[in-house]
């Protein structure tokens, strides 16, 4: 048996271990200290200094679940963007006696592991590869990774374009041009000091939302292009982006204010919103067919953070000259700790065994044990009781919200049927009261339906696999006034495909819901609070579930309910049950 352990250094951090070539537990860093994106820094000198440190709770996770040591390793692969240092900054930390082990995949490195990630991962012999991201690795020159195209044959990968950006901005990467404006929207989840992260934000800038609104805005030919096309390259500056944010903000602005509470409200927000999405739209469209042209590839995989831009995903799935795309469900960079590790086995090891991840659900499944010891500190605050499937769906038809938590948990940002908030899609009210009441987030914000595989074409304008909600088809017309609040203002939504072999109790329950309610989907959205990770814990679950107003929780076969609460809260589609 031969064990490789993956590393990704970079913002959400993770942890990866690979068993004779198959993935057997990844995790998120975030999901064990509960810190959003988790960048690991250690703060010396007033924040003049930062030490980043290996996630090291990820690392234990992994040989924990696989009942080794860590000098059981055959293998450690580490990879960071911009400056990289993997190889020191894992032997600075890691308790490893054989430190010849350790390894970094070769420069330029970061998106190299990002194609390791989708390649190897994906069901393809034979593909291109597309790399979008914001930053990748930074040479000695101070150009850093734009966008990278790969051909995947076997178990090689090999760069057959690339392009750079400088450290001065005078280009940026499309990653770097989307945040820009979701700066300017002031959609950031805030860290460190205030003038820390991309643009001197104050944090991470939350692309999500400013794909989210974008539907919501207007086309505006007037304002031009702000992308220029040029062959495998998209250009654009931070000077010149500053200009147009001057020229539209001072002509069209109109008392827009993006500090001021729900600034996404006013119409010039939803519109910078919408043009920013369509360039990005379009620049990646011209980069999918580009990479066609230059690889001759009938089959595409995707990786960086920009795929994880579902709308994007969709057009060229739809619109695009491949055939086949593959997206894996950790696109980003804590997908990296995954890539590393494949690459260790198939570039380093010559390992030649493939196996292509059909499930996100690589955490670990917590046992029963564990389950009733996080239960007693709320012995006297929470009742709970044995459960089926069956009784959860009466209760989901019934307009009420669960938390779902069953089996292992999901690597990436999407919950995917594992650690879950659930509700009805068919009721008008879900949408706003999840996001107001539960979730405690933008009103604006779309949730996505999790649907039988074997019934999304009866539904949605898609046909094939959608495991990792990461494409978004429309809702077919005639469906869409049966499922409001899982179908967002323009009639898509983001589907997550959900298959009895891969899923067989999130597969039941949904099936349950169908043959009470004839509609084969529940709205799925991931199982925390705004600002929080997603659940990974029992007691992570627990503390979330009493907290919020959530009204019931699955957790591992048992139904655990709130005895005090006399009343629903306000808004709650209880309080109009569909006839």
């Amino acid at each position: 048996m031969t064990y490789i352990l993956g590393l990704n250094l970079s913002h959400d951090r993770s942890a990866a271990l690979v068993k004779d070539g198959k993935v057997v537990v990844a995790i998120e860093e975030e999901r064990l200290d509960r810190i959003k994106h988790s960048e690991g820094f250690l703060v010396q000198g007033y924040f003049e200094r930062l030490t980043k440190v290996l996630p090291m709770r990820a690392v234990a996770y992994c040989l924990d679940t696989a009942g080794i040591g860590i000098d059981d390793l055959d293998l450690v692969v580490g990879n960071r963007p911009l400056g990289d240092g993997a190889v020191w900054r894992i032997l600075r930390e890691l308790p490893i006696k054989d430190k010849s082990k350790v390894h970094a995949i070769p420069f330029p490195s970061h998106h190299l592991a990002h194609a390791a990630t989708t390649y190897y991962t994906s069901p393809f012999e034979d593909a291109a590869v597309l790399i979008v991201d914001q930053a990748g690795s930074r040479g000695p020159d101070q150009m850093i990774e734009k966008h990278t195209a790969f051909v995947g044959e076997g178990t090689t990968l090999r760069s057959v374009a690339a392009t750079n950006y400088p450290a001065d901005y005078s280009d940026l990467s499309l990653g770097c041009f989307y945040d820009f404006f979701t700066t300017k929207l002031n959609f950031i989840t805030r860290y460190g000091t205030p003038d820390f992260g991309l643009f001197e934000c104050g944090g991470y800038p939350e692309a999500g939302k400013t794909m989210g609104l974008a539907p919501y805005g207007r086309p505006r030919p007037e304002w031009g292009d702000w992308l220029t096309l040029d062959g495998f390259d998209i250009k654009v500056s931070q000077s010149g982006l500053e200009k147009i944010w001057k020229e539209i903000f001072t002509a069209e602005s109109d008392g827009y204010e993006s500090k001021a509470p729900d600034s996404w409200q006013h119409q010039f927000a939803k519109d910078v919103a919408f043009k920013v999405q369509d360039e990005l739209e379009k620049a990646m469209l011209h980069l999918a067919r580009t990479t066609h042209e230059l690889t001759g590839k009938r089959n595409l995989c995707l990786a960086g953070g920009i795929t994880l831009n579902s709308v994007a995903n969709q057009r060229i799935r739809a619109e695009g000259p491949f055939e086949k795309v593959f997206i894996p469900a950790p696109a980003g960079d804590s997908g990296n700790a995954i890539g590393t590790a494949l690459y260790g086995w198939h570039e380093i090891l010559g390992g030649k065994e493939r196996s292509p991840l059909r499930t996100a659900a690589l955490g670990r499944r917590y046992a029963r044990e564990r389950v009733e010891q996080a239960l007693q500190p709320y012995e006297s605050k929470l009742d709970w009781r044995e459960t089926t499937t069956d009784e959860v769906a009466g209760l989901l038809a019934e307009h009420y919200f669960v938390g779902w938590y069953q089996g292992a948990s999901e690597m990436g940002p999407r919950a995917l049927g594992h650690r879950s908030m659930l509700a009805d899609p068919r009721h008008p009210r879900t949408r706003d009261y999840l996001n107001t009441t539960i979730k405690h987030r933008e009103v604006f914000r779309p949730y996505a339906p999790s649907v039988l595989a074997e019934n999304v074409s009866d539904w949605f304008d898609f046909t094939g696999e959608s495991p990792f909600m990461l494409l978004v088809p429309a809702v077919r017309e005639a469906k869409r006034a049966q499922v409001p609040a899982i179908t967002h203002v323009d009639g898509t939504a983001r589907v997550q495909t959900v298959h009895e072999e891969l899923d067989p109790e999130y597969h039941a329950l949904i099936s349950a819901f169908r043959a009470r309610t004839g509609v084969p989907m529940l709205l799925n959205t991931s199982y925390n609070d705004n600002g929080e990770p997603i659940v990974e814990t029992p007691e992570d679950a627990l503390r979330t579930f009493f907290r919020t107003d959530l009204d019931f929780l699955y957790l591992e076969g048992l139904l655990v309910s709130k005895p005090g609460r006399t009343s629903l809260p306000e808004g709650h589609p209880r309080e109009t049950p569909l006839a």
